[in-house]
C-alpha cells in the first residue's frame, strides 16, 4: 500500500495499540432539559495572597513539536500496517505545515532508508538556511532504547521508537523519540521523554482527516533508463536477490531455518578462490548431475548461480535488459522476444561474462531451463469466453508475485521426470521436469523446459507422465555457442 495510504482511525481508537500515558478522565456531560435558574449569591471578598501565584511553566520544546502532530500519528498509523518508510514534514513561513516524502512507483528500484534520511536532512537544512521554510521534522524508526541511540534501526530486532529529528530556525538541531515494545500483536507507546501525560495526549489523540493529502510535496523515485545502439532498453534495479532461486533449490523451509546452505555457499565460493586446490576437487562441490552452481571469482565480484542443466535452446531477440545495482551491475534479467512469437523474460546465468554480448547482440540463441518455486496439481477451469481447459492446455504470464524477476506463474503438462539429488552427500532431494508450457500444432518442443523441483516445495506427493501441473518457475538461461 505505500506511504500515501489514508489512516482511518476506529472509533477514535486504533485496534491493538495502547499509549500508556494516562488519560485524564473527564465528568461526563450532561445536557439539562430543565429550566434553568439564575441564582445570585453573595460570594465573601477573598484577600490578594501577598505571593504571586505560580503559573504553569511552559514546555517550549513542546509547543514547537505539536505542530507536527498529524505526522507523528501518521508514522505510526503507517507501523501498524507494516511500512517503516521515513516521512517528513516542514513549517511554512506563513506557519502551515506539509508533508514531504519520496515515492516509490517502480518496486525494482527504491533509496535506502539512509540515503532517504541523508537526502531529506540536506534538502531542508539548505531550505532553512536559505530562509524558504521555520523549521522541520524527520520521522523515521530507530534504536533508541532510553539511551540517546537514535541510529537508524536496521533491522526487525532493532525496532525500539520513532525518533523525531528537528530543527527549528531559532534553535539548535535535536532529537526526540517515541519509544514504543511489541506485545504479542500489540504495540505500546511510551510517550515522549520529557513531555508531560498531558502534552502526550493531546499529540496521540490527534485525528487524521479522511481523504487528505498529508504529504502534497512528494519526489517521485525512478529507476535510470535509456536505449543503447543496439536499441535495447537499459533499465537498473536494486532491489533483487537471489534468496528466491536457492530456496527453489534447497526447499525454502529449510533454507529460511537452516543455516548449514548459506553457510555451505559460502564456503564454496571460498573453496573456489583457492587457486591450488584443483578444478576436481572443486567440482565435488559445485557439479552435481542435473544442476551446476555456477561460480563467479574475480577481483571485483564473487557470485554463485543455481544452474539447471539442459539441450534446449531457441532464438531470442532481447528488448530490455533490468541490470542489478546492488551487485555491482554483475546480475541482470534480460526480456524480450523468443522464436518471433511469445515473450520472455529470464535470468541470464553467464552475464558477469558475457555483458557485452548482450549489450550489443540482440538476436541470440540461448538455453532456458527454470527451478520451480511452488508446484501443485492443475484444476481445469473456464476461460473468461467460456471456452473450457482440456488435458492438453497450457500457459504461463509472469508472477503476479515476482513480476521483475523473470518468474513466471504458469499451467504445464510433464513430459518426462527424473529423480535427482544435490549435494554431495545427496541430502538435497527432488525431481528433474520436463514441461511443456506453450502447445504447438506444428512443433513439439515449441516451448519446453527442464526444470528442477525441491520435493520440499510441492503441495502433492505422486508425480506422473501426462499429468498437468501448476506453480511458479523462475526461468534462467545462458548463450550458446
Amino acid at each position: 500500500m505505500g506511504i500515501f495510504d489514508f489512516f482511518k482511525k476506529k472509533n477514535n481508537r486504533q485496534e491493538n495499540v495502547s499509549t500508556p500515558v494516562q488519560q485524564q478522565e473527564m465528568p461526563e456531560e450532561k445536557i439539562a432539559e430543565e429550566k434553568v435558574e439564575e441564582i445570585v449569591e453573595t460570594i465573601p471578598e477573598i484577600p490578594v495572597q501577598s505571593h504571586a501565584v505560580e503559573e504553569k511553566k511552559v514546555n517550549e520544546l513542546y509547543e514547537k513539536v505539536k505542530i507536527y502532530s498529524d505526522y507523528i500519528v501518521y508514522s505510526i498509523a503507517l507501523q501498524l500496517r507494516g511500512d517503516f518508510a521515513p516521512i517528513s514534514a516542514f513549517e511554512k513561513e506563513n506557519g502551515e505545515v506539509e508533508g514531504f516524502a519520496y515515492m516509490v512507483t517502480d518496486p525494482t528500484y527504491g533509496l535506502s532508508p539512509q540515503v532517504v534520511l541523508s537526502n531529506m536532512k540536506e534538502k531542508f537544512e539548505s531550505e532553512l538556511k536559505e530562509g524558504k521554510i521555520k523549521s522541520y521534522a524527520v520521522l523515521y524508526h530507530s534504536q533508541f532504547n532510553d539511551d540517546g541511540n537514535h541510529a537508524l534501526a536496521m533491522n526487525p530486532q532493532d525496532l525500539k521508537a520513532i525518533t523525531l529529528s528537528y530543527h527549528f530556525n531559532d534553535s539548535e538541531e535535536g532529537k526526540i523519540a517515541l519509544p514504543y515494545v511489541f506485545e504479542n500483536e500489540n504495540v505500546t507507546f511510551k510517550g515522549f521523554a520529557g513531555f508531560s501525560h498531558e502534552e502526550n495526549n493531546e499529540i496521540m489523540n490527534t485525528q487524521l482527516v479522511d481523504g487528505k493529502d498529508y504529504f502534497t510535496n512528494k519526489h517521485e523515485i525512478k529507476s535510470p533508463e535509456s536505449t543503447n545502439e543496439a536499441g535495447i532498453i537499459l533499465k537498473k534495479s536494486n532491489v533483487h536477490s537471489l534468496a528466491n532461486m536457492w530456496g527453489g533449490i534447497f526447499g525454502f523451509q529449510n533454507f529460511q531455518t537452516q543455516e548449514k546452505f548459506a553457510q555451505y555457499l559460502m564456503e564454496t565460493m571460498a573453496l573456489c578462490r583457492v587457486d591450488e586446490i584443483d578444478a576436481e576437487e572443486k567440482a565435488k562441490h559445485t557439479e552435481f548431475g542435473d544442476i551446476k552452481f555456477r561460480t563467479i571469482i574475480s577481483d571485483d565480484f564473487n557470485g554463485i548461480y543455481p544452474e539447471v542443466k539442459t539441450n534446449f535452446s531457441l532464438d531470442f531477440e532481447t528488448k530490455e535488459i533490468r541490470e542489478w545495482e546492488n551487485v555491482d551491475h554483475n546480475e541482470a534479467i534480460v526480456g524480450g522476444v523468443a522464436r518471433d512469437t511469445f515473450g520472455l523474460w529470464f535470468f541470464p546465468t553467464d552475464y558477469a561474462e558475457n555483458k557485452d554480448k548482450y549489450f550489443t547482440q540482440n538476436k541470440l540463441n540461448v538455453t532456458i531451463s527454470g527451478i520451480v518455486f511452488v508446484l501443485d496439481l492443475h484444476e481445469s477451469f473456464d476461460l473468461p469466453d467460456g471456452t473450457k481447459t482440456d488435458e492438453e492446455f497450457t500457459a504461463y504470464k509472469p508472477s503476479q508475485d515476482l513480476p521483475d524477476y523473470g518468474c513466471i506463474d504458469f499451467i504445464g503438462k510433464v513430459l518426462d521426470i527424473k529423480e535427482t539429488e544435490v549435494l554431495e552427500d545427496g541430502s538435497v532431494k527432488g525431481y528433474m521436469l520436463k514441461l511443456r508450457l506453450i502447445t504447438h500444432p506444428e512443433m513439439e518442443d515449441f516451448f519446453t523446459v527442464d526444470a528442477f523441483v525441491n520435493k520440499e516445495n510441492m503441495r502433492f506427493e505422486t508425480l506422473t507422465v501426462g499429468m498437468q501441473v501448476a506453480g511458479a518457475m523462475q526461468l534462467q538461461g545462458k548463450i550458446t555457442g
